[in-house]
Order: structure tokens, then C-alpha cells, then sequence
């Protein structure tokens, strides 16, 4: 093994210091970068001795398999990387694992760099000085008790909440791609329920504006929804549309569909809700996707498999037939006769 800071980790520090915020890059992708291919032992001893002073992102480094490899001797403990990478916004799923595909670190593709939402700070006390006389104590705390959230609300209600947002994109008409996202983050900054409400209505009015690589924050927003308040009208209105623009993002509803957190599960189905409403969308995915939930006991998994199958028989009634025949035993209640409400 050469001595610490030779050269040959000098290469290696220098492609680790290329690793953005936000990003993970397995070692065996160092050492290639690095002109040492099939070298990824070397880069974790490497950054085993990195010397003091030398500064390395060495928490941004995980293995092939998107999981955190334990760091022995020097006390680099698997939960305090894991603690670093999450403070960036990398999200751990199922057994601790990273998903590659969206949070790996791609050195071809240069990287937005987002508004710094301190800068939406203004327009956020803005909206939120707006929203306050439409609401009432009352509602407030019934709203608050009724989703069991431990968000601050308003007491502001749906309708008016709505027509606020439409006022406001009306005096905002030159709203761009970045202003969007930048403003809804700003919005869901904030621990109170209209605002991240208001952020999903502009999301959803203005959906033609978000591109393929904006799913990483809807996941987000999903993720910290943890109502059916948010996460529906996110994976139904939202997602389902950008996913029917591209295609190749069904592969992240693949992968959400056996995530550990059951809203991100019902998300998955929910996104393919539209199409299939209208007559049209993936059949087939769908019941791969009821099939592989139907033994949970979850009420929102179950009444969101009904839900779809549900609409999908207001067209397609002898599909559904045909699904709910060939399971017998196998759906519960609640699924049941969500599905036959048309049937």
C-alpha cells in the first residue's frame, strides 16, 4: 500500500473533493475517475489515512451496493456518515440503502445549482400575510386534529386557499422552471400546512414546467408529506402527468412500490391513476404492483389498490371483473368494495 498523501491518493482526494453536495460515488467510480480502474480497495484505504489538515468529502464515498461501508480504527462510525449524507438531502430506503440512479454523482452532467431558498423569503411572508385573514381559529384546530399533524395551520380552507394561489400566478405570469421549484421549497421550509398546500397548488397548476429530474423533489415532498392530503394530489396530479412525459421514470415508481414507507407504496399507485381513468395508462404495471401489496394490512395501501381499480372500471368494468375473480381470499374488504362501486 503506498504511504498516506502519495500521489496516487493525491488522484483520489481530487476527484473526491469533485463530489457535490447531495451526491454519493462508490469507490470503485473514484479509483476509474482516477485513472485506477478496478483500484476501489485503495480508495478506502486511502481515505482511511488521509492525513490531518487534508480536507476530503470522504463521507460522500459509499459501495457498489449504495450502502455505507464501516470504517474501522479511526472511529468513522456507519451512522455518523449516514447522519452527513442525509444533513445533504441523500435519502436512505429500504436496509439502508442508496438509490444510485438518483442520488449518484454523474461528473458528465454538470450540476444545477438551485436558488438559494433564502431568497424566496420575502415572497413566502408575502403569501403567508395573505392567507392568515382568510382562515379562523376554528378551523385551525379542527384541520389540525382531523389530519393529526403536528404542522402549524391557518384555519384557511380549501376553496379560498385555491383561488389565493390562482391570484397569485396571475400576478406572477413570467413564473419560471427555477421560481417554481425555488419557491415551493421555500414554502415547505416552513412548518405550517397552507403554505406547503399553496406550494402543491402552484406544483400542480403549473406542472407543464417541471422536467424529468424534478421527480428527486416531489419524492421529497412525498416523504415528508405523511398525509393523504399531500401525497395524493402530489402522486396523482403531479407525478403521474411528468411520469406519462417520460416514460423512463416508471422505474422509480418500480422502486417505490416496495419502499419501506407506505406513502411512498401508495404514491407508486396513485401515479398511475389518470391514464388508467381515462381508459388508457399501464394495466399490466398496475396489477404487478396491486398483486405485490395485496398482503398489507395497511388501510391507505389497501384503499388505494380499491381506489384504482375503482376508476379503472368506469371503462374497463370486465378488467376489473376479472382481477377481483382470479384473487379470491386474497383481497381484503376494504379493497373490495372500493372496486365495485361501478361494477
Amino acid at each position: 500500500m503506498p504511504p498516506p498523501d502519495s500521489g496516487i491518493h493525491s488522484r483520489f482526494y481530487a476527484v473526491i473533493r469533485r463530489i457535490p453536495p447531495g451526491r454519493v460515488a462508490t469507490y470503485g467510480q473514484i479509483a476509474a475517475l482516477a485513472g485506477l480502474p478496478r483500484r476501489a480497495r485503495m480508495v478506502g484505504q486511502a481515505l482511511r489515512s488521509t492525513p490531518d489538515g487534508v480536507e476530503v468529502p470522504w463521507h460522500r464515498v459509499i459501495n457498489a451496493q449504495g450502502t455505507i461501508s464501516p470504517r474501522g480504527g479511526i472511529g468513522w462510525e456507519e451512522g455518523y456518515q449516514r447522519h452527513l449524507l442525509e444533513e445533504e438531502g441523500v435519502v436512505f430506503g429500504r436496509g439502508g440503502k442508496v438509490d444510485l440512479d438518483r442520488f449518484g454523482w454523474d461528473p458528465d452532467r454538470p450540476e444545477r445549482r438551485p436558488r438559494n431558498p433564502q431568497g424566496f423569503a420575502a415572497e413566502v411572508r408575502a403569501i403567508e400575510k395573505a392567507l392568515r385573514p382568510l382562515g379562523t381559529p376554528e378551523r385551525a384546530e379542527g384541520a389540525k386534529a382531523y389530519l393529526k399533524s403536528d404542522l402549524d395551520f391557518l384555519g384557511v380552507a380549501t376553496d379560498p386557499l385555491r383561488a389565493a394561489a390562482r391570484d397569485w400566478l396571475r400576478e406572477h405570469p413570467g413564473l419560471d422552471h427555477d421560481g417554481l421549484v425555488g419557491l415551493v421549497k421555500a414554502l415547505w421550509a416552513k412548518p405550517v400546512h397552507e403554505l406547503r398546500a399553496f406550494g402543491i397548488e402552484l406544483l400542480q397548476a403549473r406542472r407543464a414546467l417541471l422536467r424529468s429530474e424534478d421527480l428527486d423533489l416531489l419524492e421529497d415532498l412525498l416523504r415528508r408529506s405523511r398525509t393523504w392530503a399531500y401525497v395524493d394530489t402530489i402522486a396523482i396530479q403531479i407525478v403521474g402527468p411528468l411520469v406519462e412525459r417520460d416514460p423512463r421514470l416508471n422505474a422509480r415508481l418500480d422502486r417505490w412500490v416496495k419502499d419501506e414507507d407506505f406513502w411512498i407504496r401508495r404514491s407508486a399507485l396513485l401515479a398511475l391513476l389518470l391514464p388508467l381513468r381515462r381508459g388508457e395508462g399501464d394495466w399490466p404495471r398496475f396489477v404487478r404492483y396491486a398483486d405485490a401489496l395485496l398482503h398489507e394490512k395497511e388501510f391507505f395501501i389497501r384503499k388505494g389498490v380499491g381506489w384504482v381499480l375503482r376508476e379503472v372500471a368506469k371503462k374497463h368494468p370486465e378488467r376489473v371483473r376479472a382481477f377481483l375473480r382470479g384473487r379470491e381470499g386474497k383481497i381484503s374488504g376494504v379493497t373490495r368494495r372500493e372496486a365495485e362501486k361501478y361494477l
